[in-house]
Protein backbone atom coordinates (compact mmCIF):
# COMPACT_ATOMS: atom_id res chain seq x y z
CA UNK A 1 0.00 0.00 0.00
CA UNK A 2 2.91 2.36 0.75
CA UNK A 3 4.29 1.67 -2.72
CA UNK A 4 0.95 2.61 -4.31
CA UNK A 5 0.69 5.76 -2.22
CA UNK A 6 4.24 6.73 -3.20
CA UNK A 7 3.39 6.28 -6.88
CA UNK A 8 0.25 8.38 -6.49
CA UNK A 9 1.78 11.28 -4.55
CA UNK A 10 5.00 11.58 -6.55
CA UNK A 11 3.09 11.02 -9.81
CA UNK A 12 0.70 13.84 -8.97
CA UNK A 13 3.64 16.13 -8.16
CA UNK A 14 5.30 15.25 -11.51
CA UNK A 15 2.06 16.05 -13.38
CA UNK A 16 1.74 19.40 -11.59
CA UNK A 17 5.41 20.35 -11.91
CA UNK A 18 5.48 19.53 -15.63
CA UNK A 19 2.50 21.76 -16.36
CA UNK A 20 3.72 24.50 -14.04
CA UNK A 21 7.19 24.65 -15.55
CA UNK A 22 5.72 24.74 -19.05
CA UNK A 23 3.77 27.87 -18.11
CA UNK A 24 6.79 29.49 -16.46
CA UNK A 25 9.09 28.82 -19.42
CA UNK A 26 6.30 29.40 -21.99
CA UNK A 27 6.76 25.99 -23.58
CA UNK A 28 4.02 25.46 -26.12
CA UNK A 29 4.97 22.08 -27.57
CA UNK A 30 3.39 18.98 -26.16
CA UNK A 31 4.83 18.02 -22.80
CA UNK A 32 6.00 14.56 -21.75
CA UNK A 33 3.39 12.31 -20.19
CA UNK A 34 5.07 11.55 -16.88
CA UNK A 35 1.98 9.67 -15.74
CA UNK A 36 2.30 7.27 -18.69
CA UNK A 37 5.92 6.61 -17.70
CA UNK A 38 4.68 5.77 -14.21
CA UNK A 39 1.98 3.54 -15.66
CA UNK A 40 4.65 1.73 -17.65
CA UNK A 41 6.87 1.44 -14.56
CA UNK A 42 4.02 -0.01 -12.51
CA UNK A 43 3.15 -2.56 -15.19
CA UNK A 44 6.69 -3.66 -16.02
CA UNK A 45 8.06 -3.72 -12.47
CA UNK A 46 5.30 -6.26 -11.72
CA UNK A 47 5.45 -5.52 -8.00
CA UNK A 48 1.73 -4.85 -7.53
CA UNK A 49 -1.31 -7.02 -7.91
CA UNK A 50 -3.36 -6.29 -11.02
CA UNK A 51 -6.30 -4.66 -9.15
CA UNK A 52 -3.98 -2.24 -7.31
CA UNK A 53 -2.17 -1.33 -10.52
CA UNK A 54 -5.48 -0.81 -12.28
CA UNK A 55 -6.67 1.43 -9.45
CA UNK A 56 -3.50 3.52 -9.88
CA UNK A 57 -4.06 3.67 -13.64
CA UNK A 58 -7.61 4.95 -13.10
CA UNK A 59 -6.31 7.48 -10.55
CA UNK A 60 -3.63 8.79 -12.90
CA UNK A 61 -6.14 8.97 -15.74
CA UNK A 62 -8.52 10.96 -13.59
CA UNK A 63 -5.75 13.33 -12.47
CA UNK A 64 -4.77 13.84 -16.12
CA UNK A 65 -8.43 14.47 -17.03
CA UNK A 66 -8.59 17.20 -14.39
CA UNK A 67 -5.16 18.63 -15.24
CA UNK A 68 -5.69 18.76 -19.01
CA UNK A 69 -9.31 19.84 -18.93
CA UNK A 70 -10.38 16.82 -20.95
CA UNK A 71 -13.93 15.53 -20.66
CA UNK A 72 -13.83 13.64 -17.37
CA UNK A 73 -13.50 9.94 -17.98
CA UNK A 74 -11.76 9.99 -21.37
CA UNK A 75 -8.20 9.70 -20.08
CA UNK A 76 -9.39 7.62 -17.15
CA UNK A 77 -10.70 4.98 -19.56
CA UNK A 78 -7.66 5.27 -21.84
CA UNK A 79 -5.24 4.80 -18.92
CA UNK A 80 -7.18 1.80 -17.59
CA UNK A 81 -7.24 0.06 -20.98
CA UNK A 82 -3.58 0.89 -21.60
CA UNK A 83 -2.60 -0.50 -18.20
CA UNK A 84 -4.35 -3.78 -18.95
CA UNK A 85 -2.48 -4.02 -22.27
CA UNK A 86 0.83 -3.09 -20.61
CA UNK A 87 0.30 -5.67 -17.86
CA UNK A 88 -0.32 -8.30 -20.52
CA UNK A 89 2.87 -7.23 -22.33
CA UNK A 90 4.87 -7.20 -19.07
CA UNK A 91 4.16 -10.90 -18.68
CA UNK A 92 5.90 -11.52 -22.01
CA UNK A 93 8.58 -8.83 -22.38
CA UNK A 94 11.52 -8.04 -20.10
CA UNK A 95 12.45 -4.36 -19.78
CA UNK A 96 15.91 -3.49 -18.48
CA UNK A 97 18.29 -0.69 -19.35
CA UNK A 98 17.47 2.80 -20.49
CA UNK A 99 17.04 2.08 -24.23
CA UNK A 100 14.28 -0.45 -23.62
CA UNK A 101 12.69 1.80 -20.99
CA UNK A 102 12.61 4.63 -23.53
CA UNK A 103 11.15 2.37 -26.20
CA UNK A 104 8.55 0.94 -23.84
CA UNK A 105 7.50 4.42 -22.68
CA UNK A 106 7.31 5.55 -26.31
CA UNK A 107 4.97 2.72 -27.27
CA UNK A 108 2.98 3.18 -24.06
CA UNK A 109 2.26 6.83 -24.80
CA UNK A 110 1.42 5.96 -28.41
CA UNK A 111 -1.08 3.44 -27.05
CA UNK A 112 -2.62 5.95 -24.63
CA UNK A 113 -2.82 8.63 -27.36
CA UNK A 114 -4.47 6.21 -29.81
CA UNK A 115 -6.95 5.06 -27.18
CA UNK A 116 -7.72 8.66 -26.25
CA UNK A 117 -8.24 9.60 -29.90
CA UNK A 118 -10.47 6.57 -30.43
CA UNK A 119 -12.61 7.47 -27.42
CA UNK A 120 -12.88 11.10 -28.52
CA UNK A 121 -13.77 10.12 -32.10
CA UNK A 122 -16.48 7.82 -30.75
CA UNK A 123 -17.83 10.65 -28.58
CA UNK A 124 -17.28 13.48 -31.08
CA UNK A 125 -20.94 14.12 -31.85
CA UNK A 126 -22.21 14.23 -28.25
CA UNK A 127 -19.26 16.40 -27.20
CA UNK A 128 -19.53 18.70 -30.22
CA UNK A 129 -15.99 17.99 -31.43
CA UNK A 130 -14.78 18.03 -35.03
CA UNK A 131 -13.21 14.71 -36.00
CA UNK A 132 -10.84 16.35 -38.51
CA UNK A 133 -9.26 18.45 -35.77
CA UNK A 134 -8.63 15.34 -33.68
CA UNK A 135 -6.70 13.64 -36.50
CA UNK A 136 -4.47 16.71 -36.85
CA UNK A 137 -3.88 16.74 -33.09
CA UNK A 138 -3.03 13.05 -33.17
CA UNK A 139 -0.34 13.69 -35.78
CA UNK A 140 1.08 16.50 -33.64
CA UNK A 141 1.29 14.07 -30.71
CA UNK A 142 4.51 12.65 -32.14
CA UNK A 143 6.41 15.33 -30.18
CA UNK A 144 4.54 14.24 -27.08
CA UNK A 145 5.71 10.66 -27.65
CA UNK A 146 9.33 11.66 -28.19
CA UNK A 147 9.37 13.89 -25.09
CA UNK A 148 7.88 11.08 -23.02
CA UNK A 149 10.52 8.62 -24.22
CA UNK A 150 13.27 11.08 -23.27
CA UNK A 151 12.04 11.51 -19.68
CA UNK A 152 11.41 7.79 -19.11
CA UNK A 153 14.91 6.78 -17.88
CA UNK A 154 15.23 9.56 -15.26
CA UNK A 155 11.71 8.96 -13.94
CA UNK A 156 12.25 5.21 -13.86
CA UNK A 157 15.53 5.71 -11.97
CA UNK A 158 13.86 8.21 -9.61
CA UNK A 159 11.33 5.60 -8.52
CA UNK A 160 13.89 2.82 -8.16
CA UNK A 161 16.03 5.05 -5.93
CA UNK A 162 13.03 6.43 -4.06
CA UNK A 163 11.79 2.92 -3.20
CA UNK A 164 15.31 1.95 -2.16
CA UNK A 165 15.72 5.09 -0.04
CA UNK A 166 12.35 4.61 1.65
CA UNK A 167 13.19 0.92 2.12
CA UNK A 168 10.03 -0.16 0.37
CA UNK A 169 10.85 -3.69 -0.56
CA UNK A 170 9.41 -5.47 -3.52
CA UNK A 171 6.72 -7.92 -2.48
CA UNK A 172 7.39 -11.62 -2.79
CA UNK A 173 6.45 -13.18 -6.09
CA UNK A 174 3.24 -15.24 -5.81
CA UNK A 175 3.61 -18.98 -6.23
CA UNK A 176 0.56 -19.50 -8.42
CA UNK A 177 -0.25 -18.26 -11.91
CA UNK A 178 -0.93 -14.58 -12.39
CA UNK A 179 -4.40 -13.36 -13.39
CA UNK A 180 -3.06 -12.88 -16.91
CA UNK A 181 -2.05 -16.52 -17.33
CA UNK A 182 1.76 -16.44 -17.16
CA UNK A 183 3.76 -17.10 -14.00
CA UNK A 184 5.09 -14.05 -12.18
Amino acid sequence: MIRALTYLVVGWVLIAVGGGLADVFMITVMLPATSVVLLTHIAFSRTMPLPMGLALAVSFGYLEDLHQGAPVGVLTLAFALAFLALSWAAERIAVSGWPTRMLTAFFSVVLVDLLTAGILVALADPLGLRREAMWVALWDARWHCIATALVAPPIWTLFERLFSLLKIEEPRTPDGPSPLGARR
